[in-house]
């Protein structure tokens, strides 16, 4: 899912099959993304990602860092 709020784009749910993981496709595609975003002038970009495993030290190769200015709220229906 991407969106984008006026010069801010942002990623969520950026997601392989596991089936085709391992084979570098998530790496293609959020490079093609964060060029994509870059040539059209973006000013920042933000991602929603899970906070176990290896996701964010994969994002923070590409310069992502944990955001301290918004904080992600649920709520459980069950």
């Amino acid at each position: 899912m991407l969106f984008h709020y006026g010069r801010v784009f942002e990623i969520n749910d950026l997601a392989v099959d596991p089936v085709f993981q391992g084979r570098g496709i998530a790496k293609t595609l959020l490079e093609r993304c964060i060029a994509e975003m870059e040539k059209r002038g973006m000013a920042g970009v933000n991602l929603i990602t899970g906070a176990e495993g290896f996701l964010p030290e994969f994002y923070g190769k590409y310069g992502f860092t944990r955001e301290d200015r918004v904080i992600l709220m649920g709520k459980e229906l069950r």
